[in-house]
Formats: structure tokens, sequence, C-alpha cells
């Protein structure tokens, strides 16, 4: 009673040896394609799914770009960092420094250096470079790669400011090294 049908048909005599071997290879060929076919495909996503693949795809997208801008901040702050570091200008601790003032995102800042310093600063042969909080002087085209970097870093030298046509001392100038 255990014997398949083609078993049975074969004792039987109505079918030959070979007919039997083919059909069941058929058979496990069917078998096999309806077992790829069921665990390989995936059903079709419903519309839910779809967008909470399209949102988590978003926000991957977003950390992906946050993480891109970090990387890069901290590029160009070790790009400044090497400028500065390899091209301040020396600094000497005298009795006859005097403060150099300058203004930095609206404060008033003040910069004890050498007379020679000071014209060097004056007549734009140095810049003023914002590291880190502390302020060192750099040459103008060190200042200008700085400045592609990061343009909040360099302090601009003030402009001249146009006096007044009316004002009676418009032709009396003002030294920048004027001491209070």
């Amino acid at each position: 009673m255990g014997n398949s049908l083609q078993d049975q048909l074969l004792k039987a005599g109505l079918v030959d040896k070979n007919r039997a071997n083919k059909a069941r290879k058929q058979q496990k060929a069917q078998t096999r394609q309806q077992r790829n076919t069921k665990g390989g495909a995936t059903p079709e996503p419903d519309p839910q799914q779809r967008r909470e693949q399209a949102e988590k795809a978003a926000r991957d997208q977003e950390l992906n770009q946050q993480r891109n801008e970090v990387r890069r901040q901290r590029e160009i702050a070790a790009q400044v960092k090497q400028l500065v570091s390899n091209n301040r200008y020396p600094r000497s601790e005298n009795e006859d420094d005097r403060p150099f003032y300058f203004e930095n995102k609206g404060k008033l800042k003040r910069l004890y250096v050498s007379p020679e310093t000071h014209s060097m600063i004056t007549s734009g042969r140095l810049v003023i470079v914002n590291f880190n909080g502390v302020f060192e002087l750099v040459p103008p085209d060190v200042a200008e790669k700085i400045r592609q970097r990061n343009p909040s870093l360099v302090i601009d030298p003030p402009e001249e400011q146009r006096p007044d046509e009316d004002d009676p001392y418009a032709k009396y100038q003002v030294p920048d090294d004027l001491m209070w």
C-alpha cells in the first residue's frame, strides 16, 4: 500500500522504466521551480512600506550629508591650523610694545605689538587672523588662503573713512596710532 502510483503502473507493465524516470525528473524540476519562486521572489510591498522605505532613505541621506559636512569642517580647521602654525609672524614681549586696536565681530580688540610690527600691519604687509580665540599675524597671501577656507577667521583692516564735506577738521588726518 506504500507504493506510489508510478510504482504500481510499472509493476502492472502499463509504463516502461524510461517514462517513469522522465516523469520523476519533471516532477522534481517542477517542485524545485516552485520552491525558488516562493522563497526567492518578494511580494510587492504595499504603499505604507514604500513610504517608510522612502522616509528611511531620506533620513539616511540627510545623516550622510551631515557627516560629510562635519568631516569637511574638520578638514578645513586642520588646513587653517597648518597654515597659521607654519606662517605665523613671531611676536616678542617687550616693554616698548604698544597696542594695536582692531574690530572683531563688533567688539574692539587690542593686540600688543612692536612699533615695526605695528607699521607692517597698518601698511598691509601683515594681516590679523583669529585662530581659536588667539589673534595671530600672517602674511597677506596666507590670509587669502585662509579667507578662501573660512572668511570669518580673517580680520579685515579698517577701511579709510571719508570725512564729511562740511567737516571743519576734514583736512586734518587722525593718525591710527594715536594714544589716548
